[in-house]
């Protein structure tokens, strides 16, 4: 399905059905070893989720694939150490994510304004 004219993705029947993140079974599956299924993202975010995971001291593996590009969704496996919870892990590196590109929104903020009062004559 497209992407509206205002930036995102309706909610139709079909989306609003599954849930955005689900874990699935598969036979290797146990509380430090995950496979995840994201639904409507691509590879800007498994790509920065990618590389949080792996910053993780608790994370021993994480990758992620885009299994057709037609398709918006990707799946995340996370091995973590034994004793904590894979789930656990991708929610904490997830929350580490947001707070970045709250920190990066911010900072671009600053700069455009920061650049507009030094350059007024480019905004007139």
């Amino acid at each position: 399905m497209p992407v509206g004219d205002e930036g995102y993705k309706p909610i139709t029947e079909e989306t609003a059905a599954k849930p955005k993140i689900e874990v699935v079974s598969c036979p290797d599956q146990s509380e430090s070893f995950q496979h995840f299924i994201i639904r409507d993202e691509d590879h800007t975010l498994g790509n920065a989720l990618k590389h949080i995971l792996l910053e993780d001291p608790a994370v021993q593996f994480s990758g992620y694939v885009m299994p057709h590009p037609m398709e918006r969704r990707i799946e995340v496996n996370i091995h973590t150490i034994e004793g904590e919870s894979a789930v656990n892990v991708l929610k904490r590196s997830l929350l580490k994510l947001k707070e970045q590109n709250v920190a990066v929104k911010e900072m671009i903020k600053t700069e455009v304004e920061r650049y507009k009062s030094a350059h007024p004559e480019n905004f007139q």
